[in-house]
Formats: C-alpha cells, sequence, structure tokens
C-alpha cells in the first residue's frame, strides 16, 4: 500500500475536527491513542460534596415543615369532625356535651372513660378521629377508655372541655355562645410535656361554633386549657 502511517496519522486528525455538513450523521472524534481521560481532581470533588451538603441542609428543614403543616391540616379536620359530633350528641341530649360526672363533681375518671366511650360508640365510629398525626403515640384501634396515658383512648391526642364540669353546669352548648372551645391538642401550651403532638408552640382547637385553628402557645389560658375556656368555665 502506498500511504505511510505519518499520512494516515494526518488524515484522521483533520477528520476530527472538520464540522459536520448540516443534514448529515456527526461522526465522533477519535481519542488518539495514548492520550489518558481527564478525571476530577480531590478538590472538585469536595467542592461537589460541599454544594450537596449545603443543598441538603436547606431542603430538608423545609420538607420537615411541609410536612408539620400537612400533619397540623389533618389535625384539623379530626377535630372539626369531634365538634360535629358533640354537636349531634348535645342535639340529641337536651343541648348537654358529653359529661358523665357525679353531682358536684368537676372531673372524674370512671364517668369520663365510660360517656367517652359511648359517645364513640353513638356518634363518632372511627377510632382514628382521636389521633393526630403529629402524635408520636399509636392510632387507637378501638376507644376504650378517656386516660390519655393508655392506649386506646378517646384522649390519645385531644382533651375534652366538657370533661371537666359538674353536671348541674353543663355545659350546655348554647351557653358557650359559639366562642368557648370545645377540644384541643393535648398539652399545646405546656412547656414539656411526653404527650404533646406539635411541640409546645401551641396547638389547634376546635370552637363552639364549629371552626377549628391553630392557636399560639401565648393565647392560650393555660397549660392544658385553651383560650377562652377560663372565660365560661364555672
Amino acid at each position: 500500500m502506498g500511504y505511510s502511517l505519518r499520512a494516515i496519522a494526518t488524515e484522521t486528525a483533520r477528520a476530527a475536527v472538520i464540522p459536520p455538513v448540516s443534514g448529515t450523521r456527526r461522526i465522533p472524534r477519535l481519542r488518539v491513542a495514548g492520550t489518558p481521560l481527564r478525571g476530577f481532581t480531590l478538590v472538585e470533588l469536595l467542592v461537589v460534596i460541599g454544594i450537596i451538603a449545603v443543598l441538603v441542609g436547606i431542603l430538608l428543614p423545609a420538607l420537615g415543615r411541609a410536612r408539620e403543616r400537612a400533619r397540623r391540616t389533618n389535625c384539623l379536620s379530626n377535630l372539626r369532625t369531634l365538634g360535629q359530633s358533640m354537636f349531634m350528641y348535645a342535639n340529641a341530649h337536651k343541648d348537654r356535651l358529653p359529661n358523665g360526672n357525679p353531682v358536684g363533681v368537676y372531673t372524674d375518671y370512671t364517668s369520663a372513660n365510660w360517656v367517652m366511650v359511648a359517645f364513640t360508640a353513638q356518634y363518632v365510629r372511627e377510632p382514628r378521629v382521636f389521633w393526630c398525626p403529629s402524635d408520636s403515640d399509636p392510632p387507637p384501634a378501638q376507644i376504650t377508655s378517656a386516660d390519655p396515658l393508655l392506649p386506646d383512648s378517646a384522649r390519645t391526642s385531644y382533651e375534652f372541655y366538657c370533661l371537666y364540669w359538674p353536671p348541674e353546669q353543663g355545659p350546655l352548648l348554647t351557653r358557650l355562645k359559639g366562642q368557648a372551645p370545645l377540644a384541643w391538642d393535648l398539652d399545646g401550651a405546656e412547656p414539656s410535656s411526653p404527650i404533646q403532638n406539635h411541640g409546645n408552640k401551641g396547638g389547634n382547637v376546635v370552637f363552639a361554633d364549629g371552626h377549628a385553628e391553630w392557636q399560639d402557645a401565648p393565647l392560650w389560658d393555660g397549660p392544658n386549657w385553651a383560650s377562652p375556656a377560663a372565660t365560661f368555665y364555672p
């Protein structure tokens, strides 16, 4: 053959730099034998890792806040459902809200248990309504008590205003004037509590007019007493 190795190499190099004609397939450039592939340097790798770490540090808290907002929304929905159930109870019990305390007694453990179990069976039906998605405790499979420290409790996540009244004082729904709280996140304003749902910054509250909203901790009447509970309490 009349071609030298030098001529072949020259023609190959020319073909690698000639731009493709419009409408034709691009021919991949050939790497000259012996040319090493360039990889990332250690400095470049460290820079990339640093950028990724910064992005993760920015995104993770934002994702956590988004998840908590979603859980708060579900919590509000649960409290609205409980409020509607208490309206139905009051309509069927001459305006009285669930309360089984003996006369002259403001709170009674046994009475709270049976009245909340009966309330659930007749007006709520779904035990998970008593559970806030931010609560670290498991959701109840059934309601068997009103003890917040026991599983399967009507007070797994929420407190109920009506359980703290002597029966001769009510509570009557109409006397709450659509303003008093009916139920709320347990220990929403307690500085430190193992049964809080959303930490100590506040909690969700459902009111006697049926609406539910977030209430910041400084607005509460007490650590486990949403505002304006004190205004209507006997």
